[in-house]
């Protein structure tokens, strides 16, 4: 199955003047308006008669449409062309609106004369590309707005006019396309609020650009899909036994937050874990008990605080020496005494060679010392909120908000962990430069809880590897935990789902 990406614009820029250095920019033009056409004559069967209304910018968009509205006269489509800009289009653009006029079979008119009150069967906007930012001019967006309200199948090209490919925000007037077929890659702010609801149905169309053109420009997220995630669970026979899929070892809970251990624990069953250990207080251990009859075990000194205490070392090391991975955070607390313990699990994760899940609690524990990780030579795996990873990467929520991907890169590259920076997307990053984008998950996950399951989810599947695979270990946990949490909105509505729903649920996609 070929992997579709989620690019920012720069990202895709330089990944086209790579596919254009093998190819060339009028071969990638040709390829694009060729799979606009393709789309439309799919729609409808046949264009022979339909009336077809195509708007072109002046720019390389434009030039797209050029090439769309020439091959859809070929097929005997009745094309209207109207010229968006006063300004001419030049270079391949100018080249593409010269081979449509010698054609001769287009209506060509300009937008002062255009009468948007005519009824087209489709209309495909190649006005604006991804560089587009701002507002739209008046007259363009009251066009828009025109045929917005028509019946016309609606095709943008590349992306809807009006909509910012950099942060999903949209122009007044915004072309509402019921398909956009984009080119090469999703461009990422297409697939964020308010943008999303402008954009239709998603094609992606490789038009040349290559799988090798994208990882050339670095952290350039796939999308992650249901096949993908299920695969990387391992296959259960008659012969399997729980040592066939590993020992997990959570340190968490406290006398406060004994819920957050409880489901972790739950997550991390429920998705294949082995066997799963609890390593905590002994008041939160009670507390587990009940909900958790299939976990075992370890209590640790408690701090005055009813936290874990970092007197519990010895016990934390003897129980270390069984497991196949390491879970901590959910539900630890932060305090100077927690921290050196996280510090300390580290570095002895390092020594065992045992993969660690570093959640909630432990991130902020380790806020400012991410070189620790590095330092331990251990596989790390973050899963910080856009809160925790705002304090990982030394910066304000807002920065975080306005752009997580590079700040999960960041926190990425200095601790050399594999991080899943929560959110929608979810973008799980790996040192090596691979990236993926899971878009599953709802508002019935904004509740406190869901990141403890989803910590559980992601240690279980990576434990039932026995520490493989590690990247798409994560990927799958948030994959999977977030489809689960779709079927439970459906189930339950998004307002009354609990993260203890979502864990009922997780058989179903599994």
């Amino acid at each position: 199955m070929r992997s579709t990406y989620i690019t920012t614009t720069e990202q895709m820029k330089k990944a086209e003047a790579l596919a254009a250095e093998e190819s060339s920019f009028k071969n990638l033009m040709e390829n694009a308006g060729a799979a606009l056409a393709g789309h439309v004559r799919e729609h409808f069967g046949s264009v022979e008669g339909r009336k077809l209304l195509v708007l072109c910018g002046h720019g390389n968009n434009g030039g797209d449409g050029f090439v769309a509205a020439r091959l859809l006269c070929g097929l005997g489509g009745d094309v209207t062309v109207v010229l968006i800009s006063e300004k001419a289009s030049t270079g391949i653009a100018g080249e593409e609106f010269a081979r449509l006029l010698r054609q001769n079979k287009a209506h060509v008119t300009g937008i002062g004369q255009f009468k948007a009150e005519d009824s087209y069967d489709a209309v495909i906007d190649a006005v604006y590309g991804t560089g587009f930012h701002g507002e739209l001019p008046e007259g363009v967006s009251l066009l828009f707005s025109v045929i917005n309200s028509t019946a016309a199948f609606k095709v943008a090209a590349d992306v809807p006019s009006g909509v910012d490919c950099s942060d999903g925000s949209v122009s007044r007037g915004t072309f509402r396309a019921d398909m956009t077929v984009t080119f090469g890659a999703v461009k990422l702010g297409m697939t964020l609020d308010p943008a999303i609801a402008y954009t239709g149905e998603i094609v992606t169309e490789p038009i040349g650009i290559k799988g090798e053109h994208f990882e050339k420009v670095g952290f350039v997220p796939c999308l992650m899909d249901h096949s993908q995630a299920v695969n990387v669970l391992p296959a259960r026979n008659r012969t399997s036994h729980k040592g066939s899929f590993g020992n997990l070892l959570i340190v968490g809970g406290s006398r406060e937050y004994s819920g957050a251990a409880a489901l972790c624990v739950t997550g991390a069953l429920r998705s294949g874990a082995g066997l799963v250990r609890l390593a905590s207080v002994k008041e939160a251990a009670d507390r587990v008990i009940p909900r958790c009859p299939e976990c075992t075990f370890t209590c640790l000194v408690e701090s005055d605080r009813g936290y874990i205490s970092s007197a519990s070392l010895d016990e934390l090391e003897a129980a270390l020496d069984r497991a196949t991975v390491c879970a901590a955070g959910s539900g630890l607390g932060c305090t100077e005494d927690t921290k050196r313990l996280v510090t300390e699990l580290i570095a002895m994760c390092g020594e065992k060679g045992v993969p660690l899940i570093l959640d909630a609690d432990a991130l902020n524990c380790i806020a400012g010392s991410l070189h620790l990780i590095k330092k331990a030579g251990v596989t790390v795996i973050l899963t910080p909120h856009p809160g925790e990873l705002a304090r990982l990467a030394g910066t304000g929520i807002k920065e975080v908000l306005s752009d997580r991907l590079c700040y999960a890169q960041k926190v990425c590259e200095e601790s050399g962990a594999i991080v899943a920076a929560k959110g929608s997307p979810t973008f799980i990053l790996a040192p090596s430069g691979r990236a993926a984008a899971v878009y599953t998950g709802n508002g019935g996950l904004s509740r406190g809880g869901s990141g403890d399951l989803l910590t559980g989810i992601i240690a279980g599947i990576l434990t039932s590897r026995k520490g493989d695979m590690p990247f798409e270990c994560a990927a799958a946990g948030a994959y999977l935990f977030g489809e689960a949490a779709d079927l439970t909105a459906q189930r339950l509505s998004m307002t009354t789902m609990l993260p203890s729903d979502v864990a009922d649920d997780l058989h179903k996609v599994m």
